[in-house]
């Protein structure tokens, strides 16, 4: 197990990719750290006990960097980051408002910039680094323009930070994910289009343990992987 004895701290865990990404992990041997935001996204038995549970507001850099000295305290830092924090949101242009538009960016990239800020001094060449972008991210489809640019942002950044740091910095950019909660919102769409939540589990497991992958953008649809250009 390549991860055994290592710390990846998962941004996002109680949303819902959070399970699949964290079982993945948990199989591989890792202690993982999640991060939620609300008392209610934890109301479920869905997450595991093996599992060191925060709550924090991502967007806040005061927050981030709090969570960053307790975990540094409870765990002695982490050695690789998963950032799934996020959120859907439809809008086109004449739905967006300036309102509507940050807080997609501060959901999208502020998040993942805070968080890898305040842990950046744990990391080193073993680390990895995985970020969401989005299929949309680099085929733009329209009613969902804050979102489209919020996860263009996330895609740019794991570029920037990876000529800034040691650790190999990533983004995962799938395509619509097959999990409970979209099939829910979309009861009426093409299932066998949409990208394995599993599939992107493994992904993430892939970018965080292999030395050869930097720098790069793996878009996923319907659960094949291939470099975004």
């Amino acid at each position: 197990m390549k991860l055994a004895n290592q710390t990846v701290l998962v941004t996002g865990a109680a949303g819902n990719l959070g399970p699949y990404v964290i079982s993945r992990l948990l199989d591989d041997g890792a202690e993982v750290i999640g991060t939620y935001l609300s008392d209610s996204d934890l109301n479920t038995d869905e997450y595991p006990e093996a599992v060191t549970y925060y709550q924090a507001d991502l967007t806040d850099q005061v927050a981030v960097e709090s969570l960053a000295e307790t975990v540094n305290a409870d765990h002695g830092g982490v050695d690789h980051i998963v950032g799934l924090a996020g959120g859907f949101s439809m809008g086109g242009i004449d739905d967006t408002d300036a309102a509507a538009f940050e807080a997609a960016l501060s959901r999208h990239a502020t998040t993942a910039f805070l968080t890898v800020r305040a842990f950046a001094d744990q990391l080193d060449d073993r680390s990895g680094i995985v970020l969401f972008s989005s299929d949309r991210a680099i085929d733009a489809t329209a009613g969902t323009l804050a979102y489209n640019v919020g996860k263009g942002a996330v895609r740019t950044l794991a570029e920037s930070l990876n000529e800034e740091l040691d650790a190999r910095v990533n983004a995962v950019a799938p395509f619509l994910i097959d999990v409970p909660g979209n099939r829910e919102a979309m009861p009426d769409a093409d299932f066998s289009e949409w990208t394995a939540a599993e599939a992107v589990a493994d992904e993430v497991l892939h970018q965080l343990t292999n030395e050869g992958v930097a720098g790069q953008t793996i878009r996923m649809t319907g659960g094949q992987p291939e470099v975004a250009t």
